[in-house]
């Protein structure tokens, strides 16, 4: 197994303990996950398909 394949298999992993299938399997609290590193949960959220949006300012909008 290469390091991408496993480092897949570990997203994919985290994600099913995070977004459990079953609605009555307990889920992950929101202190468990804050512990999870930002970019790690980021790129979880990223292949998961998420689109990432442009940030915006509030000079923009005004």
């Amino acid at each position: 197994m290469t390091y991408e394949e496993a480092y897949t298999s570990l997203k994919s992993l985290y994600k099913q303990m995070m977004f459990p299938p079953n609605p009555h399997t307990p889920k992950w609290t929101l202190a468990e996950i804050d512990q999870l590193d930002v970019h790690f949960f980021s790129e979880l959220l990223d292949a998961e398909g998420h689109v990432q949006e442009k940030d915006q300012y509030l000079s923009e909008v005004w």
